[in-house]
Parts: C-alpha cells; sequence; structure tokens
C-alpha cells in the first residue's frame, strides 16, 4: 500500500509552505492564480486525497457522516446503509459505519466517538424501548447540541429528532387482514427481543388486529426470540410442542426469523401452506429463496435510507426547525408460503 501523500509532500515539490498549499486549495484571495494552477496540477499528479477528519478541524464542517445501527450484520440494516451510503455518496460525503449497542448508556458512547470523530451529522438507530422514552442525561444535551441527529426505524411520539421509518402499523394490518380473509383464525406471531421499541409497537399493532378479526388469544400462540434465523427456527420449534392445536398461521416480526420457522416446518414434513401459512415481514431477497417462497410485508429500506440522509443533510445546510417524522408506505407480497387456512381450522 503507497504511503498517503500529504500537503507537506506537495509543498516539498513545489517549493512553498504547507500553509500556501492549503490556502491555494482553498481558494483564497491572497494566493496568485498561477499559483493556485500549479497546485492543481500538483494535487492531480500526486493523487491528493484530503484528510476528512483534518479538514472538519480547520474549517467546522465535515462532510463525514455517522451511521449507527444495532448490527451491521442484519440484511435489513445492510439495505438501510446501502440507500445512506448511495445518497451519500452523491452528494460527496463520506460514511462513517459502527454497530450500536442494546444499552442506552453503551450507545452514548458510540455517539460520543462519532461527534469526537468531527461527523457533520448522525444516522442513528438507539435502543429506546417506549413511544416517549425517559433518556439518560447524554440524550437531552444532545438535543441541544448544534448537531443534527436522525433516527431510523424509530417512530418516537413526539419526535425528539427527525426520524425516518416504514408505516409498520399499517404492515401489520395487511398482513392480519390477509390471513383473516382466507380463514385464519388460530395465528401465532413470533416476535423478537430484546424488546426494542419497533419490536413491541409491531407486537401491540398485531394484538390490537388480531383482536378485530376475532383471531384467538391464546397466550401460547406467542413466542419471542432473537432476530436471527436460528432464534425463528427454536421459536417455532417451541411453538409446536406447546400445545395441542396447532396454529394455522405463524406471522415472524422479520424475513430472517420467518425463513427460520419454514425451515423446522419443513424438517416436520408439514406442507406450506397446505397445513400452516407463514408470512414475514421486511422483504429482504432471502424471501426468494427459501424453500417456499416467502410471502412478506415488503418495506422500503434502501428508501429509509435514502430519506434519512437527505433529511440530516438539508438540517445541516438549513434551519432544522421542529423534529418531523417520515413514515414510508409498505406493501403487502403474497407468495407461496401463504393459503387458506386448513377446512379443520376455519369457523
Amino acid at each position: 500500500m503507497k504511503r498517503k501523500v500529504t500537503l507537506h509532500n506537495i509543498a516539498k515539490k513545489l517549493n512553498l509552505s504547507a500553509t500556501t498549499i492549503s490556502l491555494a486549495m482553498r481558494d483564497h484571495p491572497r494566493i496568485s492564480l498561477r499559483t493556485k494552477e500549479r497546485v492543481r496540477q500538483a494535487l492531480k499528479e500526486m493523487k491528493y486525497e484530503p484528510d476528512q477528519v483534518a479538514r472538519a478541524l480547520v474549517t467546522g464542517r465535515s462532510n463525514l457522516i455517522g451511521v449507527i445501527v444495532p448490527n451491521t450484520n442484519d440484511p435489513y440494516y445492510a439495505e438501510v446503509f446501502r440507500g445512506i451510503e448511495d445518497a451519500a455518496r452523491a452528494a460527496n460525503y463520506h460514511v462513517l459505519l459502527s454497530n450500536g449497542s442494546y444499552d442506552l448508556e453503551r450507545y452514548a458512547d458510540h455517539v460520543k466517538d462519532m461527534i469526537g470523530l468531527r461527523v457533520g451529522g448522525l444516522i442513528a438507530a438507539p435502543p429506546f424501548m417506549h413511544e416517549r422514552p425517559k433518556l439518560p442525561r447524554f440524550w437531552h444535551e444532545l438535543k441541544s447540541y448544534p448537531f443534527q441527529v436522525v433516527l431510523v426505524n424509530r417512530q418516537l411520539d413526539p419526535p425528539i429528532f427527525h426520524q425516518v421509518a416504514a408505516d409498520y402499523t399499517n404492515g401489520v394490518r395487511m398482513a392480519v387482514e390477509s390471513l383473516a380473509s382466507m380463514g385464519h383464525r388460530r395465528v401465532a406471531y413470533i416476535s423478537g427481543e430484546p424488546a426494542l421499541l419497533p419490536i413491541r409497537q409491531r407486537l401491540m399493532a398485531f394484538r390490537r388486529f388480531a383482536k378485530r378479526h376475532g383471531f384467538e388469544p391464546d397466550p401460547a400462540l406467542f413466542e419471542r426470540c432473537p432476530l436471527t434465523a436460528a432464534g425463528g427456527y427454536e421459536a417455532c420449534h417451541r411453538l409446536w410442542i406447546s400445545s395441542k392445536k396447532k396454529p394455522s398461521a405463524i406471522v415472524a416480526f422479520s424475513d430472517t426469523v420467518a425463513a427460520g420457522a419454514l425451515r423446522y416446518l419443513h424438517e416436520q414434513h408439514l406442507d406450506i401452506p397446505g397445513d400452516v401459512s407463514v408470512i414475514g415481514f421486511d422483504g429482504i431477497a432471502i424471501g426468494d429463496f427459501t424453500c417456499v417462497r416467502l410471502s412478506t410485508i415488503s418495506t422500503p429500506m434502501y428508501e429509509i435510507g435514502k430519506q434519512a440522509f437527505e433529511l440530516l443533510v438539508g438540517s445541516i445546510h438549513n434551519d432544522p426547525g421542529l423534529p418531523q417524522s417520515m413514515i414510508l408506505p409498505v406493501r403487502l407480497v403474497l407468495r407461496e408460503s401463504v393459503g387458506p387456512a386448513p377446512a379443520s381450522c376455519k369457523n
């Protein structure tokens, strides 16, 4: 790997001072047009790449954006990040990505690290548990900083920062109504853990719509698990052995969890959807490649990332105004994993 070219290298080549090089790069009026042209040519020939953190220290402004997500391996956040990065690259911004934490105090440390790196703003998904969370002191202080934050996949009420999310409540309604229209009434729900805000909100929405459509309110129909395929597999196993009367359908918090559930059901030689229907949430690519193509609520993950970046940059360069909430639409995608309830289960 070649050593990084510095301003001192360029200054030595041109027999000028590093200060003169720096002023020429900023088009300072003290520097002659001839010198500026010499500097521009040398920058090009020597393939100079500016130090973004150093530039931020000098100018007080940065084209670095920080992004902190709960899990960079999660396909959902990977797609959100792709939207952020593509939008950032188009606007000549760079992105620093970090894994977060499920603890608010530790998450605050990640935010402080980003601020220390002189990022111009932050896109984050903090581990809030409630729509109106009791915030530790740091988060109250952050609200008063001249530092812009946009939340993704978080719907606080009222918002404390700008936030971008999908219409998850409407997505749950679509899933429940679709199953109800096919005669399903004994429907299981696999939720996630830990009980972060989007997990709690989606579970509450499912309970509300399930009651409205007359689903059986059996506590044995509710399971929770880590948001992994292995977690979905184990949760489905627990569902299947917990009662003699099996569910005719399963709604999973995410497609990843649903993929694990499908694997378990397949190993039990169950017909999908003849014996049991399965529907996931997110619309990630895996749904097209499961043993039975997965029905899902497709969320605009890429667009969430893109809109979060645009909202953040707009807030950095203009008056951010009051925190606003941007909720993007979702859509129901029915594939082979969902069908009518077995005749023995229909009311």
